[in-house]
């Protein structure tokens, strides 16, 4: 994208005119309240951009907003005026929303509403608005952006839960995995319960470390408290069950790639929406559950899709935790960990791609609702870069706005092609 300047002009009689040619970088912003309401009162002094920690010039500044309410088909508007200043002339293409359902993390009664949420999303959209479909872990149900509503709608209602029970005889929990892990080789014939400190089965011992984990499985689940193999069983399940999250989580994070590659072919901005009932992993850096930095590279291959991903954690954990099959503690601590590590993965590669993590409470409507808003206005900035910068490489991208209250979302890297 360039911008055409007037960079000088002579003072002889003939007085000829040059023209200079500045090469910027678009960049996409969206500036939101604690809401999520867009701010769109902001001229481009108020943004500072850094590419690899180095301050760069922001030329321009352009409000590209939806001028449409929910729903109405009517064509959106470029924002011009007091709060922008506009170097060259921006295009407002339609919107493409991509719907990406983590089937592996639902079963099928839980499916249903998430679905049902879904479809009302895509009624509030503009019937120009591009909508495709993407379904993890891979083979599932797909489709790509399109406008045909009728078809978007029999793809998402083909959609079923496919959950299936973690393996084991100990009923383990997400963070009892991550600490038993933690230090296994220190778990030993020293750490079994006596009978004078271990309650009925399944009454839970109060803990301080890892090793008083160890313990508090081993009461609730072993018939005695002396049982070297019982406890040796369960290290053993720890370690088999760490290696099964492991792998699913990797399965899910390459199924985004390779949907995120496909996207590099169609052009514009795209927002990709992640419906998930939660991936584990481990809150203890380089403890298991670990996947490494591969949240992180999905940033990457998001700044080369020009794609930003909203993560919405649909947490089953609490009516699971209650469900007449646990005999896991429901202590609240407990809970409020496990929804957190469930959680993080979601957070990551959102956050790394300049979305966002939406906890989902209270309904999934409410959280579409709030992507719908967030989206509906992004600040496209004109940013003067080096040569250096121009290598067809991911550089590290941080844009900051000079306004309290105002939260920032803008992907973590950005590719400029040599």
């Amino acid at each position: 994208m360039a911008a055409g300047g007037l960079a000088g002009r002579a003072t002889s009689a003939q007085q000829s005119t040059f023209r200079a040619t500045v090469d910027l970088v678009a960049v996409d912003v969206q500036v939101v309240d604690g809401d999520g309401r867009p701010l769109t009162t902001l001229d481009r002094d108020k943004f500072e951009v850094t590419i690899d920690g180095r301050k760069r010039r922001v030329v321009s500044s352009d409000l590209v907003q939806d001028a449409a309410s929910p729903g109405d088909p009517s064509a959106r508007k470029l924002a011009t005026g007091p709060a922008a200043t506009n170097s060259w002339p921006v295009e407002r293409g339609d919107r493409t929303f991509i719907l990406v359902v983590d089937a592996g993390s639902f079963d099928a009664s839980e499916t249903l509403p998430v679905i049902q949420a879904t479809r009302g999303f895509v009624d509030q959209l503009s019937a120009r608005d591009l909508v495709g479909v993407f379904t993890l872990p891979l083979f599932g149900p797909r489709l790509d952006p399109t406008q045909d509503r009728a078809s978007l709608r029999q793809t998402l209602d083909r959609i079923t839960g496919r959950r299936q029970a973690t393996p084991g005889q100990f009923n383990l929990s997400t963070s009892e995995i991550i600490d038993i892990m933690a230090h296994p080789a220190t778990f030993g014939s020293s750490l079994v319960a006596t009978p004078a400190a271990s309650g009925a089965r399944g009454t839970p011992v109060p803990t301080t470390s890892e090793s008083d984990v160890l313990q508090r499985v081993q009461i609730r689940e072993c018939r005695r408290t002396t049982d070297l193999g019982c406890l040796e069983a369960i290290v053993s399940e720890a370690g088999a069950l760490a290696q099964h999250l492991e792998e699913h989580a990797r399965q899910t994070l390459g199924g985004l790639g390779d949907l995120l590659d496909a996207l590099r072919q169609y052009q514009g901005r795209k927002t990709v929406v992640v419906l998930s009932g939660g991936m584990a992993v481990s809150d203890r850096p380089g403890g298991r559950i670990d996947i490494g930095t591969e949240a992180t590279a999905l940033g990457e291959q998001a700044a080369h899709a020009n794609a930003v991903i909203y993560a919405l954690h649909v947490d089953s954990g609490i009516t699971q935790s209650f469900s007449a099959q646990s005999r896991r503690a429901r202590d609240p601590a407990s809970l409020a960990r496990e929804r957190v590590l469930s959680g993080k993965l979601l957070a990551e590669f959102a956050g790394a791609s300049g979305g966002a993590l939406l906890p989902v409470t209270v309904g999934t409507e409410t959280a579409l609702s709030r992507v719908l808003r967030e989206t509906s206005a992004y600040y496209l900035l004109g940013v003067e870069p080096t040569a250096a910068d121009r290598d067809g490489k991911a550089h590290q991208l941080r844009v900051k706005v000079n306004l309290r209250g105002a939260t920032v979302r803008s992907r973590l890297w950005v590719v400029l092609p040599k």
